[in-house]
């Protein structure tokens, strides 16, 4: 669902925010700071009607039993996969970009299982309220729960930045880590409907994690970290303007947030990718945890971010590449294109 967790697009962290003793790379280069746009909201009218039919949509499918809004989420998905052809179109410009050597059947085959994904998903956000630290184990367990207890001991001095995207569940992998005992604190940028956006966010905060305005994130995230916290930021969405670099993403070049590279070079905490990953079509998932990644550090601020973020961008790759059907492939992830370059999307 959108207004997941999102990327901090080149956070702006400001003069007398530190953390472990260091400046930020901006501060280093003596850059000028880049400023969060907010996004342009709704009509007042079209934002009204929006949420209606979102609340009527959220309230029905909590009011059904989660085996029943399970399937009515699936059926969801299909209906975006049949129907939506805008979307199914993108996605399958993607899947041709990222796996050339597959068929179109095949796209056609990841493209209609992560709709599947995306439709499960929303049926679980409605019933996230239900979950309990008693009973999280019943619907989030861990690939290696050992990794997990060692990366989390490792991170408790100094807290951890964990890099993640809209992959599998979002929602659900960040109310697992509460439940779990650690709360975490989301990067989110606004939705253009502010009523769907409170009530999102509300949500979100329901389990104890905190939600951080993109708008505010450079400085919340840097008191979060000296708070020893657990911050997720994705990194798989395209960085819009002047809020993002060119990295390679399956071979092509990718407008792609450098704030989490800014966040990483600047705080010296841990940087832990980590995913939800469905087991078999079900309402139950496993965390999957990577070996954290260290940021490039040569003393070029800029030549750091560019390289941090390349290096953040490829193991986010890896991810999908794993588990393909998890990824959002709708998402215009190579919209904006370097200069003299032609548009991919029509």
């Amino acid at each position: 669902m959108k207004g997941a967790p999102e990327h901090p697009s080149q956070l702006a962290l400001p003069p007398d925010e530190k953390t472990h003793g260091q400046s930020s790379p901006a501060q280093k280069s003596g850059r000028k700071k880049k400023l969060i746009r907010l996004a342009r909201e709704r009509h007042p009218l079209v934002a009204r009607v929006e949420y209606a039919l979102f609340v009527a949509l959220f309230s029905f499918l909590r009011w059904l039993p989660l085996p029943v809004a399970f399937r009515c989420g699936e059926w969801i998905g299909l209906l975006l996969y049949h129907c939506d052809r805008p979307h199914r179109r993108v996605g399958l410009t993607n899947l041709r970009f990222a796996f050339p050597d597959k068929s179109l059947t095949e796209h056609q085959a990841i493209l209609r299982e992560s709709l599947l994904n995306l439709g499960r998903m929303v049926a679980e956000f409605c019933h996230l309220h239900e979950l309990r630290a008693e009973t999280i184990h019943e619907r989030v367990t861990f690939a290696d729960f050992a990794q997990w207890q060692e990366l989390v001991s490792k991170a408790q001095p100094t807290g951890a930045l964990i890099l993640t995207g809209h992959f599998g569940n979002w929602e659900l992998f960040a109310y697992a880590h509460a439940y779990y005992g650690f709360p975490v604190h989301i990067i989110h940028r606004r939705l253009r409907n502010p009523l769907i956006d409170d009530l999102i966010v509300r949500e979100r905060e329901r389990c104890g994690n905190k939600v951080i305005r993109k708008t505010t994130a450079g400085i919340e995230v840097l008191r979060a970290i000296r708070k020893k916290a657990l911050v997720v930021a994705a990194i798989d969405q395209n960085a819009s303007g002047r809020m993002g670099v060119f990295v390679p993403f399956f071979s092509r070049p990718a407008s792609t947030s450098s704030g989490l590279a800014g966040l990483a070079l600047a705080s010296n905490v841990p940087v832990i990718p980590a995913v939800l990953v469905r087991e078999q079509g079900t309402w139950r998932h496993r965390i999957v945890i990577w070996p954290p990644v260290e940021p490039v550090r040569t003393g070029n601020s800029e030549a750091d971010i560019r390289a941090t973020t390349e290096k953040f961008s490829a193991v986010f790759q890896q991810m999908v590449e794993q588990y393909p059907d998890h990824w959002l492939w709708i998402h215009k992830r190579w919209k904006r294109r370097p200069d003299g370059e032609a548009p991919i999307y029509e």
